[in-house]
């Protein structure tokens, strides 16, 4: 539900008497606000949880009192201080996760960004009993493989990415080795949804394409690259260098599969260049708005497709919408 920060006490309230909820969807936008609790409210045990744009800065002393999590099964916390939340939750409450997706508060500390990567591998490492799906932006550098690997026996989707990404043309974005990645793939015999980021200045990609295929059973593939193009160098008319790449890429996964004799043949490949969003502001700078009124852009998203009917394949290009506001960040 869309929250308007003048109604919340009403929500909260609303909330706390439906003591037969099961499922709770909320949503607000930027920061966002949190639920001011008064003593004796308490919320019911959410089965299905949802917070997007939360502050979340309610104590260990407010969760114990006011929040019920003895019941969760799904919990997505999406720009929210994730940090806040790991420190003021019982681990023990969430053993029966099958769904955890988390996306940090953009405006979060960096060090607060880390402690919560810290935080999250041990729930998921230690807590969680088995988990489907794991839909996590982190510092990947901090958060340990085997904790993936320890879901080995349920997990069906993994979406594993960096807070560093590809929206600035310098900065690198942390990959998985792709002998780590490998390793992985032989793991987690069930899993069919992944999403990955691979920087090509600090891996081989081939080599981790070929990786992404040790998955027996994955169909469904999102990569996020950084684009090809260079803001100073020259573009030759007629030349699109990062379709030319995604084409590339998009063979070098069929015919890998086809080599190893997958039983599962990719149904889905998106090809996410440079930070693409669905809805977006571009690159800023002189030089990149320049080339955008060349048309020239550095944020693309291709996709290949397999029909299921006559399992035809197509690529096409996904258009996004601009968000012309510079004022703030754009909804992924």
């Amino acid at each position: 539900m869309p929250v308007l920060s003048t109604r919340l006490n009403s929500l909260k309230q609303l909330l706390v008497q439906s003591q037969q909820l099961k499922t709770l969807r909320y949503e607000d936008r930027g920061q966002g606000t949190c639920f001011k609790f008064s003593p004796g409210e308490r919320m019911p045990p959410i089965v299905d949880l949802m917070l997007r744009s939360y502050d979340w800065s309610h104590t260990a002393e407010d969760v114990q009192k006011h929040w019920d999590f003895s019941k969760i099964q799904s919990l997505e916390l999406i720009s929210v201080p994730i940090f806040n939340f790991l420190r003021s939750v019982p681990f023990r409450d969430f053993s029966a996760l099958h769904t955890l997706h988390v996306e940090d508060y953009s405006a979060h500390l960096s060090d607060k960004r880390e402690d919560a990567t810290v935080g999250l591998n041990l729930l998921v490492k230690d807590h969680i009993k088995a988990l489907e799906v794991l839909n996590i932006t982190c510092h990947t550098r901090l958060f340990q493989l085997e904790s993936i690997a320890a879901h080995r026996k349920s997990l069906q989707v993994l979406r594993l990415r960096d807070h560093v990404g590809f929206s600035e043309d310098e900065q690198k974005c942390p990959t998985l080795a792709p002998v780590d990645l490998a390793q992985l793939g032989q793991q987690l015999k069930f899993v069919h949804t992944l999403e990955l980021d691979l920087d090509t200045r600090l891996c081989d990609p081939t080599t981790f394409l070929r990786a992404i295929c040790v998955f027996p059973a994955v169909h469904t593939l999102t990569l996020h690259v950084q684009t090809i193009i260079h803001p100073l160098e020259q573009v030759s008319p007629g030349i699109d260098r990062d379709r030319e790449a995604a084409m590339q890429t998009f063979k070098l996964l069929v015919q890998e599969k086809e080599r190893l004799g997958a039983h599962a043949p990719w149904k889905r490949i998106v090809l996410n260049v440079g930070g693409w969003k669905r809805v977006m502001v571009r690159r800023l700078g002189d030089i990149w708005r320049r080339r955008n009124e060349m048309g020239i852009y550095a944020e693309r998203c291709f996709i290949y497709e397999r029909d299921a009917c006559d399992g035809h394949a197509a690529v096409r290009e996904e258009v996004c919408v601009e968000n012309t506001s510079r004022g703030g960040s754009p909804s992924p």
